[in-house]
Parts: structure tokens; sequence; C-alpha cells
């Protein structure tokens, strides 16, 4: 509708100056004179019209100027929007393939109890655990640590818990363990620092990560984040709360004084937290074949 305005008003400017050109045969077709005194003052009348014409062009240049600016950028926030839909799509296709190798790998991870806690517990059965039940059983070797620190006496700090962390359960299986947790800081590192996703989408993603994590496996994830070999896991715990569904108890006490609360909080009313279970007994069902 403004490109109608603009050509109709284009086309009326140049019809007046078209007239002003020919005027001589006009006036002397309608047997005017053409230079008599009166027609020189009606002349210099057109000196306004002339400024005011000009003026109306002027504007006329410069509304254009400025449509073309916003078709511009309509013309730029699609392609970026396409752009955005194409990333987000191919983002999606990547992160739900990491998903996948995340549980692949999960089945990977090994750990077996010390002598010293199959001592302490003598109905734990002696055997090399993975998947689910690894996780299980390293939470089981660090909250038997951490009570012994406690017995005796020793306060934890956050130094001294990921020492404990990394000298009791990290470094007797590290070649599955350590992988299985850098795919994780991969993955969720990804989403942190994708320049186009929302706030709100790098959340929903996060709780597809952390909602495949068990209890067990939660607070071993916060153990291994305050090593130094886990970079800045740190972080990204505390950005995406994994703590939030940690099974409670004294390792999950010790985190709370290394962790920020909102690290524990969630952003949403899923599953409470599941309690500690003193019982370190493995039920037949529980063996690996």
């Amino acid at each position: 509708m403004r490109l109608k305005w603009i050509v109709a008003a284009a086309i009326g400017f140049g019809a007046v100056w078209i007239a002003w050109v020919f005027q001589e045969f006009v006036f002397q077709w309608f047997d005017i004179p053409w230079k008599s005194e009166r027609l020189g003052q009606l002349g210099d009348t057109f000196g306004a019209l002339n400024a005011l014409f000009s003026a109306l062009a002027f504007v006329a240049v410069l509304f254009t100027i400025k449509q073309q600016a916003d078709d511009l950028r309509r013309q730029q926030r699609q392609i970026f929007k396409a752009e955005q839909n194409q990333h987000r799509q191919r983002f999606e296709d990547n992160f739900f393939q990491l998903l996948a190798v995340i549980r692949e790998n999960r089945q990977d991870v090994r750990f077996r109890n010390s002598d010293k806690y199959l001592t302490a517990n003598v109905k734990a059965v002696p055997q090399t655990k993975k998947g689910h039940f690894a996780f299980r059983a390293a939470y089981r070797e660090m909250r038997y640590w951490v009570r012994q620190e406690d017995r005796a006496g020793r306060a934890l700090n956050c130094e001294g818990l990921a020492a404990l962390y990394a000298k009791k359960v990290h470094v007797r299986y590290e070649s599955t363990l350590g992988a299985y947790f850098r795919l994780v800081y991969e993955t969720l590192d990804r989403v942190d620092r994708d320049p186009f996703l929302s706030d709100e989408e790098k959340d929903e993603f996060g709780n597809l990560v952390r909602g495949q994590m068990t209890s067990f496996e939660a607070a071993i994830a916060g153990c291994n984040a305050l090593n130094d070999f886990a970079k800045d896991f740190k972080r990204l715990v505390i950005r995406f709360r994994l703590l939030k569904y940690a099974r409670t108890g004294d390792v999950y006490d010790e985190l709370t004084k290394h962790y920020p609360p909102e690290t524990f909080q969630g952003r949403d009313t899923n599953r409470p937290p599941e309690p500690d279970i003193d019982d370190d007994v493995d039920e037949d069902w529980e063996r690996d074949e």
C-alpha cells in the first residue's frame, strides 16, 4: 500500500514537471502571452513550489531508504530464524545420539568394592559390578570412607572430599568411570555453550541428561566434579542442578557443604531424592552374570 502511494506521488510530480517544461507550448495554445510581466510573476511563485517539491522528493527518498532497511531487517530475521531452526534440528539429532552413547557407556562402567569395605561388610558380595550396580557399589564405597573420616573426627573440606573420591573410587576404575563422566561433561558442555539455544531450551536438554542418572550416579558425579581432573565439571553440575536427585545420606551431607543450595533443588517438583540405605547386602537378582 505504501509503495502504491509513493508511485502515485512520483507520477504526479513528474506530470507537473513535464507541464513546466512544455509551458511555452501550453500558453501559446491558449493564446496567452508567454513572456508577459504577469507570467514572470507567476513563474516566480513556482520557486516556493520547487522548494516544496524538492523537500517532498527528499522525504520520499528517506522513506524509500527506510522501507528498504525494514525489508532487509525482516529478511535477515527470517534467514536467522530458518538457520536457528536448522541448527536446533541438527543439535537435537546430535544430542540424542550422545544420550544414547551415554546409556551405552554406562553399561561399560565397572567397580569392585575394596577389601577393607568387604571386610567391614561381611554380607557384601566380592564381585565386580557393572552398569547401574557399579555406581551403587562406588557410592557405598564412598559412603564407607566418608564415615571412616567422620569416626576419626576428621572434617572433610572440599579438597579432602575430592581427594577421598579420587583415591578410593576414581583411581581404581578410572578407565570406565573417567570415560563415562567425560562423556557426560562433553554433552552438557555442548548444551551450555550453544549460541542458538535459549536458557529454557538448555534447561530442557540438561534435564534429559539428569533424568538418565540414578541417585547413586548423581552423588558420585558430585564427588567427581570436585577434582581438578574433571576440569570445570562442577560448573555444569551447578548449572544443570545434577544433584537434585542424589541419594541423601553421609555423602549427600558432605556435598551440600561444597555446592550451592540450588544444585540440590532443581527447577521443578519431580520425584524427591531417594533416602540412603544402610543395607550393604547384594541380593541375588542384582548380581552380574
